[in-house]
């Protein structure tokens, strides 16, 4: 579903009223397409609607890690030219290091500020998160306090593309995202700090969902 979203250049309305357009990376469309093929185990999660927040989804804690299955890289960009919706928003998910583990925090294990354990997870997408943005994540906090990044950033951190494809003016910042239904079987995609959108065409998504698996 999220590949048939991507596909249509798809809008989500997020914290009521602000339209966001899904664009996955090219990393993680080859990922979702090869376990969309297979039928394999590690398709995303939807969570039920009793786990409304990310901190209430089986074994949360506050750290980079994703997995691509319950819990993805994300970014929220802004003044994108060329964005569905009208308002230059984008919401870009990335593909997330399936190797990285969390660790206790210390001098070679680092995190950002607040978090619960460090993830040993690599940058490994070039359109994903970098070395910078793993190590300093906080999505937990209030983004006031966060780090936002320009193009110049992104590009000096390796996303060496990141202006060509989202304008020179785009700005943005990090956040971990996961699915989650409602009670009335409406799929969210919500950030950590609680910001969340749903396909702002309405459509139900029973029908849609195929081989996504439920959280317990």
């Amino acid at each position: 579903y999220l590949l048939e979203l991507n596909e249509e250049g798809a809008t989500f309305d997020f914290c009521g009223g602000m339209m966001f357009q899904l664009v996955l990376s090219e990393k993680l469309k080859s990922h979702l397409n090869t376990v969309a093929s297979n039928m394999e185990n590690d398709q995303p999660t939807l969570h039920p609607a009793s786990q409304p927040l990310m901190n209430r989804i089986p074994n949360y804690q506050k750290s980079s890690f994703a997995d691509n299955i319950s819990i993805f890289h994300g970014r929220e960009l802004r003044k994108i030219p060329t964005a569905n919706g009208g308002m230059g928003f984008v919401l870009q998910l990335s593909y997330a290091d399936p190797s990285g583990a969390n660790t206790t925090i210390d001098d070679s294990n680092v995190a950002g500020k607040g978090a619960d354990v460090a993830w040993s997870g690599a940058a490994i997408d070039p359109e994903g998160w970098s070395a910078q943005e793993i190590a300093t994540y906080d999505g937990w906090r209030s983004d006031q306090f966060r780090q936002w990044r320009n193009g110049p950033m992104y590009e000096s951190e390796g996303f060496g593309t990141f202006s060509e494809r989202f304008g020179k003016d785009a700005f943005g910042l990090n956040h971990r995202f996961y699915l989650h239904l409602d009670n009335q079987n409406r799929m969210w995609l919500s950030a950590e700090d609680g910001c969340e959108g749903t396909p702002s065409e309405g459509r139900s998504l029973m029908g849609k969902l195929g081989g996504m698996l439920f959280g317990k």
